[in-house]
């Protein structure tokens, strides 16, 4: 193939946006865009190499084959090598067995399906996962793998390839049927898997195929078309969008008619930077992201002066290591032993079997936990304290019919107590749950919902958990049902910011939000007001009603950063007490609210900082160095069943009366 400097602007383009991304900043919100131009481009090259070497009778599919791990699999190979011995040192077993198994997932081509099983792309948990970006290599090469193969069916069964084209339009439009379906129905299915992002991948084959516009028609029409298209995607998409969807549509319109262009003598294309980036872009994306995630697993987002030197010695050592690897990749191409396939086959073969092996050793032993003299130990805590749940799954929200799925403790002739909320809700259970065991009559009902606050007139504009609906149908459940109080319990600080942009207001048939604080309190009392009408319904048929505010927590996973500490033998002193100074600053702006709501229905308010925290401080690890978080912002199952949450029998209005915690002095929490 002749080489198509357009192209490979395309790629520069596309991992810079990337990048951005990824380093979040706030002018590219959509450069996650810059995998679909990718993915695009491999199919154009694809369908070019495959139909020209059938057309020649040259194909061999096992050279093809060949040709794409020699491109992919060196440079992923030696990532995963570089993290893997540095993680030997530096990363905690729970991390670095993590690392291990995706390792293995990455280097053989199947880290989109655990990606998939295991998290939403845009969740914030994502941001710690190392190898995270490997899904889409996966994606490439399971194509790759099946996109030969149709093809020489095509060409030895149709011979004068008038139904190869029609065959890639018919597939393609399969494919973004089920992409637009499954990007609601399953959004993790529709980024991640390969039949539902096919679409693209064909959609530069038939650009390669039927579009090749030799004449260039409408040429620089079609390529400031299609720049427009991606610069657009880039700049005003962003990560609360159902994606890919059809909006995956515009950026991969814009790749393929700047293909279609066939304008690679444009001098903006030629320019040297342009066409450096895009031929290390390959080495730019495998490396941009475990950077990334390093910088937020030794807490380098926050600047200081000591960091910011760290960060020019990595950069530079990583710049130095990889002049050096290109200077020898250089001299081993264009030596004698490169032209001959074997000693490559056994020298790649060998590397990459070696890689496998020591993952899958780390795998195994569960991150090598034995690495510290105190490893087993401390990790035995951790997964303890995760562990430490006692909700019921099948208690949670709704099931696929849209039913609600309530839990009841005690009788259920005697409808007593009910508690609505999200997740914060779901970890008082466990209290109440050993509250039961001696007290046979009392009876209490959870309806709750991840991430799914109790409050009417809102949407989750992502919503992950089938939210739509939930407490609508809550409220007609406690209507119909004899509850002589009802409690809502949630995190509300963390839905209600003008920064969170998870939550929309209804209006209408519209759902909206804007970070304007004015703008954005004024729709949340509007609310808030829709929320007192309806507790006041249920306050003149005598029902009591609660509110309980959040639970506090900090900025830290208290059980994966008290163990990252200990692996380091680093002081753990800032992670053992949350700064409630801090925490009602943050909740001040809700909080107030709330209390004016619970006054104006008559009911009760509760915050359970007066109960959990001291004047200046809130425990997150007990006397014995035992967390009492599951993650960071969920206390365990039991710690719930402490003395420290007694409080919750006044919440629910049973047994004894509990006092606050006496403020202590601010240098003694």
């Amino acid at each position: 193939m002749k080489f198509r400097y357009d192209i490979n602007a395309l790629r520069a383009l596309a991992v810079t946006a990337v990048v951005l991304f990824h380093y979040m900043a706030v002018f590219v919100p959509g450069g996650y865009v810059g995998v679909d131009v990718f993915f695009v481009i491999s199919g154009y090259l694809m369908t070019t190499i495959i139909m020209g070497r059938l057309a020649k009778g040259k194909f061999s599919i096992w050279d093809f084959y060949y040709d794409r791990a020699k491109r992919i699999v060196p440079g992923l190979t030696g990532m995963c090598i570089v993290l893997l011995a540095a993680g030997y040192f530096l990363l905690e077993p729970v991390t670095y067995h993590y690392l291990g198994s995706t390792s293995i997932a990455a280097l053989l081509f199947f880290s989109n399906f655990r990606f998939w099983e295991a998290t939403a792309y845009f969740d914030p948990q994502s941001d710690t996962k190392w190898l995270l970006h490997t899904w889409s290599l996966s994606v490439e090469w399971q194509f790759y793998l099946i996109y030969p193969i149709l093809f020489m069916a095509l060409h030895k069964f149709d011979k004068s390839r008038r139904h190869i084209v029609p065959i890639l339009w018919s597939m393609a439009f399969l494919s973004l049927l089920s992409c637009i379906w499954f990007s609601k129905a399953e959004p993790a299915s529709a980024f991640y898997l390969l039949p539902q992002r096919a679409w693209e991948l064909l959609a530069g084959g038939i650009v390669a195929l039927q579009f090749q516009n030799g004449e260039r028609k409408y040429s620089w029409i079609l390529l400031a078309s299609g720049i427009v298209f991606i610069e657009i995607s880039i700049a005003f998409y962003d990560k609360t969008m159902a994606w890919p969807y059809y909006w995956a549509s515009l950026p991969a319109i814009g790749t393929c008619l700047v293909i279609a262009a066939n304008r690679p003598d444009a001098a903006i294309f030629k320019n040297a930077l342009v066409q450096t980036v895009g031929k290390w872009s390959y080495s730019i994306y495998l490396w941009h992201w475990p950077i990334a995630v390093a910088a937020i697993y030794f807490d380098f987002t926050t600047i200081t002066t000591l960091k910011i030197a760290c960060e020019i010695l990595v950069l530079a050592a990583i710049l130095a290591a990889g002049g050096f690897m290109l200077s020898l990749a250089q001299k081993i191409s264009n030596s004698e032993l490169a032209k001959q396939r074997l000693p490559g086959l056994l020298w790649g073969g060998s590397a990459l079997a070696l890689t496998v092996g020591f993952a899958i050793i780390i795998t195994i032993n569960q991150g090598l936990a034995n690495r510290r003299p105190d490893g087993e130990r401390q990790l035995g805590v951790y997964r303890m304290a995760v562990a430490d749940w006692d909700y019921p799954s099948s208690c949670e929200g709704m099931d696929l019919a849209g039913n609600l799925r309530p839990c009841q403790l005690g009788p259920p002739d005697n409808p007593g107590i009910l508690f609505i909320g999200d997740s914060f809700a779901m970890q008082l259970f466990s209290h109440f749950a050993k509250h039961a065991e001696s007290h046979h009559n009392s009876s209490i009902t959870f309806l709750a919902s991840h991430k799914c606050p109790p409050l009417a007139g809102i949407r989750i504009i992502v919503d992950r958990f089938d939210c739509t609906g939930f407490f609508e149908k809550a409220l007609h459940f406690a209507e119909t049902g004899n509850f002589k109080r009802i409690v809502l319990v949630s995190n509300w600080i963390a839905y209600f910011s003008p920064a969170f942009t998870e939550v929309c207001f209804l209006d209408g048939d519209d759902c909206t939000w804007k970070s304007e604080p004015t703008w954005y309190f004024q729709h949340f009392d509007a609310a808030l007001a829709g929320l007192r009408s309806r507790l006041l319904e249920f306050r003149k048929r005598g029902i009591e009603i609660v509110i309980v505010s959040a639970t506090p927590y900090g900025s830290w996973d208290v059980p994966t950063e008290l163990l990252k500490r200990k692996f380091w033998e680093a002081d753990t002193k800032d992670i053992e007490y949350i700064d409630r100074e801090e925490f009602e600053r943050r909740s001040a702006p809700v909080k107030g609210r709330l209390i004016s709501l619970a006054a104006a229905v008559g009911g009760k308010f509760v915050d359970p900082l007066n109960f959990l925290c001291f004047d200046n401080g809130c425990p997150t690890i007990d006397e014995n160095g035992v967390p009492y978080f599951r993650d960071r912002a969920h206390f365990r199952a039991a710690a719930v069943r402490t003395s420290r949450f007694q409080f919750l029998d006044e919440v629910a209005g049973i047994d004894i009366q509990v006092s606050e915690i006496p403020l202590a002095s601010k240098n003694n929490p």
